[in-house]
């Protein structure tokens, strides 16, 4: 060989060396990060992070104790790319686009056994904005053919009902009250009927979801053709709204509503249950836990707006309903309720009465909020979103006058009438309330609410109401005559559901419907006292699980792959006490604590481990390797 060739062939090499080293740099910054419970969000190249729609599915996540991680199109397009997320998620509205080659990028990952969630409009056009010729191209994916734009035209996303079994509601954790059987001709409530708290089975167990106020929802979705092969968990006139198929070593959910579009019209309970499913029944994820040390349990919010309120909270107080608790009691404060001067308030400023009932309430150790603005139903009536420098000053007042009776500052709100505009969210956090009721989103725990602006407030939480069929407070069943035996099977399902369940829900009453719900009340009460005794339920105030849940955004966490065994770290700048994680019990031997503390419990197929007063905490996770192992995670 001669001189001269082996400089030009160093050279070669150090360009081979150098051109490697790119690559597997190149293949590092494109590399999901190798953690066991993370779900993928696929997101355009063009996408922005901060978009709204994109937003909806971030706080979703961590809101229900997920970690969701952005990825491109050009990183899952990258032949050198991997995900090591446990599954993979195409939003609606900010996917719709797609060209061939993610679509085969797509079936390739769930053909090797990869975990996928499409939902609605998710890459159903091309490049150029038009539907795929013959229906989406993920049709052979999801199990049946949809976005059939060639054959339905503008008839090929309608509106309906949507219904599924109660084992569907139940695994998609929708609570009681949200659905309900067929509407009969001569009902009005489409709940009247049924003994929520049977397993008997009839001929048609449909179930339908119902709202607040509206009865039968109905919802936009794809018309759907041929017969679905899978596991159907929702359906509607159309076709098929929701189920899970397999395709190659891989399963696919297919959740044909826009679940992004609707979480920004203040419905987003049907995004939360579909992410509550994937996550724990098809990925087998541990979670964070929204409630302290893993225990569910139940808001009750009292509206007490008027002077006639204080007569039935007589009649609650002598019932031994105040022995329970605590509660979130919220007082509307001036002299009038439906006009100025009518002197029906309750004039907490000068009525020794009403501030005897402050301060009882307050010595018992329940939170007294505000109930709106001074004059109840006169600003429920007018508040606008346009009124503010009107209306604002009534807020004040009302907040005032219950602080100066109460010697203590208010920290939780309820609207008049269900009226929260958004500018009512804006100056209760700027003065320092942390929660409050909502009549949106209705069905969900806890959550940060979006409208069309984006996300309303940092560190303030809506509380969203539970429903029983059309109504929510017991005053509104009483005036629809619905039986005292359904209101109480009602109530009892909410607490085995939040108990089970392992979440909190916000029910609400003024109390005179209570009053009247007496034999409704006193048996629920009975039986949260048992779960209690259990360390299975627990009264809750809308403050301590907002306070609760601003500390729990400190929490870093992650599980690890070691191998042999995995490890759940996790840590907090101030402390962990409380903080929970929960994991399948048919996934995990039971953990072993590493370092720092936990009191760890079996309950409802989940380990369940509540950290004790340390930063850091390290628990030793190992995998069941038994062949009888149930593929299903609890729900």
């Amino acid at each position: 060989m001669s001189r001269m060739f082996k400089p030009k062939l160093a050279v070669a090499m150090v360009l081979l060396l150098l051109t490697c080293a790119a690559a597997v740099l190149y293949r590092e910054n494109h590399r999901a990060p190798a953690s066991l419970d993370t779900i993928s969000l696929l997101l355009p190249d063009s996408a922005n992070e901060k978009d709204t729609q994109v937003q909806v599915w971030a706080d979703a996540a961590l809101e229900e104790g997920l970690h969701l991680h952005i990825i491109r199109d050009s990183a899952l397009l990258d032949p050198m790319f991997k995900i090591h997320s446990a599954g993979l998620i195409i939003p609606d509205q900010v996917h719709r686009r797609a060209n061939d080659a993610l679509i085969g990028a797509l079936h390739k990952y769930v053909e090797q056994g990869g975990k996928l969630m499409v939902v609605y409009d998710a890459c159903t056009w091309d490049l150029n904005d038009r539907y795929a010729e013959h229906g989406s191209r993920l049709s052979d994916l999801v199990g049946i053919d949809y976005a059939l734009y060639e054959r339905f035209g503008t008839a090929s996303i309608t509106t309906g009902n949507v219904w599924g079994t109660a084992g569907a509601m139940d695994v998609l954790a929708i609570p009681p009250g949200s659905y309900a059987p067929a509407k009969q001709s001569q009902e009005k409530s489409p709940v009247r009927k049924v003994d929520l708290r049977s397993n008997a089975s009839s001929t048609d167990d449909r179930q339908f979801l119902v709202g607040y106020l509206y009865g039968e929802l109905e919802y936009p979705s794809f018309q759907t053709v041929g017969e679905f092969q899978g596991k159907t968990l929702l359906e509607s006139t159309t076709g098929l709204i929701a189920g899970v198929s397999k395709h190659g070593a891989g399963s696919v959910l297919f959740v044909n509503l826009p679940l992004g579009y609707l979480t920004t019209r203040t419905d987003g309970m049907l995004l939360h249950s579909f992410l509550h499913y994937f996550s724990l029944n098809m990925l087998h994820l541990p979670i964070l836990s929204a409630v302290p040390d893993g225990i569910g349990g139940v808001v009750m919010n009292w509206h007490i707006d008027a002077a006639s309120a204080l007569k039935p909270m007589t009649v609650l107080r002598n019932a031994g309903i105040f022995d329970y608790g605590p509660f979130s009691a919220d007082f509307t404060a001036g002299p009038d309720v439906d006009e100025f001067h009518d002197g029906h308030g309750l004039n907490l400023r000068d009525s020794a009465l009403a501030q005897s009932w402050v301060r009882f309430l307050r010595e018992r150790g329940d939170e007294v909020g505000s109930h709106g603005g001074w004059i109840h139903n006169y600003f429920g009536k007018h508040l606008s979103e346009t009124n503010a420098d009107s209306f604002r000053q009534y807020l004040q007042l009302n907040k005032q006058a219950i602080e100066a009776v109460g010697q203590g500052s208010v920290t939780e709100y309820s609207a008049p009438l269900g009226n929260h505009p958004e500018w009512v969210t804006e100056w209760l956090e700027q003065n320092g309330v942390v929660a409050y009721y909502f009549t949106g989103d209705a069905g969900m725990g806890p959550t940060r609410v979006y409208r069309d602006q984006g996300r309303e407030g940092e560190k303030i939480w809506a509380f969203p109401i539970l429903h029983f069929g059309q109504e929510a407070s017991l005053e509104e069943m009483l005036m629809d005559s619905v039986p005292e035996s359904e209101v109480k099977n009602w109530l009892l399902n909410i607490s085995d559901f939040t108990s089970s369940l392992h979440v909190v829900r916000l029910v609400y009453s003024h109390p005179f419907g209570a009053a009247r719900y007496l034999e409704a009340l006193r048996p629920w009460f009975h039986h949260t006292q048992t779960l209690a005794a259990a360390r299975q339920f627990r009264w809750y105030t809308m403050s301590q699980i907002a306070n609760f849940l601003n500390t729990r955004q400190d929490v870093t966490w992650e599980v690890e792959d070691h191998g042999n065994h995995s490890l759940l770290t996790a840590s907090h700048p101030q402390s962990l006490e409380h903080q929970t994680w929960m994991l399948p019990d048919r996934q995990y031997d039971k953990p072993r604590v590493e370092d720092g503390s936990a009191d760890i419990r079996d309950q409802d197929g989940y380990w369940i481990a509540a950290a004790g007063n340390c930063k850091h905490l390290k628990l030793r996770l190992t995998e069941r390797r038994t062949e009888d192992t149930n593929p299903q995670a609890p729900h």
